[in-house]
């Protein structure tokens, strides 16, 4: 049996991501399209960039709506970080090890402004055994981060 390794951001887990882009943004990076779930939910409202090859860009944006590939899971890190220096506004769909598996990396997103963290339910892709959140991240909050459940 084949296992799929390209697991789609569902379109209630879209809609709830988009719904927190902030007021007032216009252009949006969405760096790993894959089929384009997000890709379609954004160009409906902003001016989207989704790249073929993401490491190829370097302009800055004025929010990141992201599911970055988990395949290795060191590639999704390597691409929120390299996210953070490219938006002041990141919301990206993430493995709770994000959060937990690294004192550094937690300090990092911390640091940058983590404004809420939302639990999504394990059913979120079917057949996956990697437990998902969602990253609310604005450049300088030092606010309360919430916590939200799905």
């Amino acid at each position: 049996m084949e296992i799929d390794t390209n697991f789609q951001t569902p379109l209630w887990t879209v809609k709830y991501m988009t719904s927190l882009v902030p007021e007032g943004v216009h252009s949006v990076l969405e760096p790993t399209p894959g089929l384009g779930n997000i890709l379609r939910e954004l160009e409906m409202k902003y001016q989207v960039t989704a790249p073929v090859d993401f490491w190829d860009v370097n302009d800055r944006f004025d929010a990141i709506v992201m599911n970055p590939p988990f395949t290795p899971m060191k590639m999704g890190y390597e691409i929120l970080y390299k996210c953070m220096e490219m938006s002041d506004n990141i919301i990206a769909l993430m493995p709770w090890l994000v959060m937990i598996n690294s004192e550094k990396r937690t300090k990092d997103i911390m640091h940058f402004g983590l404004k809420s963290i939302t639990h999504l339910p394990r059913k979120t892709f079917a057949g996956a055994r990697v437990q998902c959140c969602v990253l609310e991240m604005s450049k300088g909050w030092r606010g309360e981060t919430v916590f939200k459940a799905l």
